[in-house]
């Protein structure tokens, strides 16, 4: 893969409800006139490919997909993915921001509370069975034409409402293919310090910190990961880090000093140490690979 990385936001002149829909073979070719098409892109919106016909790859930080008819991919902010340079499926693209949801705080608290965009679990793919994929494929057509109306009326409601019942759909079949659903009794605790993660792991990498934060107990925060995705609040939080450094050993023209200062150890040294602790790689290896 081209480890030359381009941040790509959400075109809000475009799309000013900073919710879109794309047919695949149309942005397909809008992409391929890009001079990064085939690069990687690191996205800051939340992204759904849904599938109807073909086959093809995508990857999506150090993951390959296999898209064919039937199948959604999710992607969220911050994650890197890259397409094939001749992509050979079709289907629609979904994107849409955070902020689309800002003013609905249910649809908002359901967005940060699901599987579907939840980075840690194993895979961002589903297969809904056929009639599920066919009414999914229904609402997408719904939403389709409310963005394209000229009515006002209530708009952005209709939109949000659209969108999550979509996302309901694709969540429900995601809950199915998973084994380990988090435990609904710590389940706002478990998204709210993953919330917190997110904001501060660049700098912060003890448990204590984030229960500080949470007004908790380590114990209790841990009591909550182990409840939740069967690790540790120092695992979590320890994975969350090698995530992020390995996206910029492979997809930044980074050195490892400049990683170690943008994380906020002390020494490169120290890097390189928690590196292969946790992976049992060198740094330098990894980012030769």
């Amino acid at each position: 893969m081209e480890r030359i990385i381009k941040n790509i936001r959400f075109n809000q002149a475009k799309a000013p409800y900073e919710c879109e829909i794309m047919e695949l073979d149309s942005f397909f070719k809008m992409l391929s006139t890009f001079t990064y098409f085939g690069k990687t892109e690191r996205i800051h919106f939340y992204v759904a490919f849904i599938i109807t016909e073909g086959k093809g790859k995508h990857f999506v930080d150090f993951k390959e997909y296999t898209l064919e008819k039937g199948t959604i991919l999710f992607v969220a902010p911050g994650q890197i993915q890259q397409y094939e340079k001749n992509p050979q499926f079709s289907g629609y693209l979904l994107l849409f921001t955070e902020n689309f949801f800002r003013k609905q705080a249910n649809e908002l608290a359901f967005l940060n509370q699901t599987l579907i965009f939840d980075t840690t679990l194993p895979s961002a793919l589903i297969r809904p069975e056929p009639e599920i994929f066919s009414q999914m494929l229904q609402l997408l057509l719904l939403l389709q034409a409310e963005l394209s109306s000229m009515d006002t009326f209530v708009k952005e409601e209709s939109l949000q409402k659209l969108t999550s019942l979509f996302l309901i759909y694709a969540e429900r079949q995601k809950q199915r293919n998973n084994e380990h659903i988090p435990n609904h009794h710590y389940l706002s605790q478990y998204y709210h310090f993953k919330q917190l993660l997110e904001k501060h792991f660049s700098r912060e990498r003890s448990v204590d910190f984030y229960a500080s934060l949470m007004a908790i107990t380590p114990k209790t925060l841990n009591r909550i990961t182990q409840s939740s995705i069967q690790k540790s609040a120092k695992e979590f939080i320890d994975n969350r880090v090698i995530i992020e450094i390995k996206r910029l050993l492979l997809f930044e023209k980074l050195s490892i000093k400049e990683i170690a200062y943008s994380l906020h150890f002390n020494e490169p040294t120290n890097l390189v140490k928690y590196f292969k602790k946790h992976t049992g790689e060198t740094s330098t290896s990894y980012k030769e690979q």
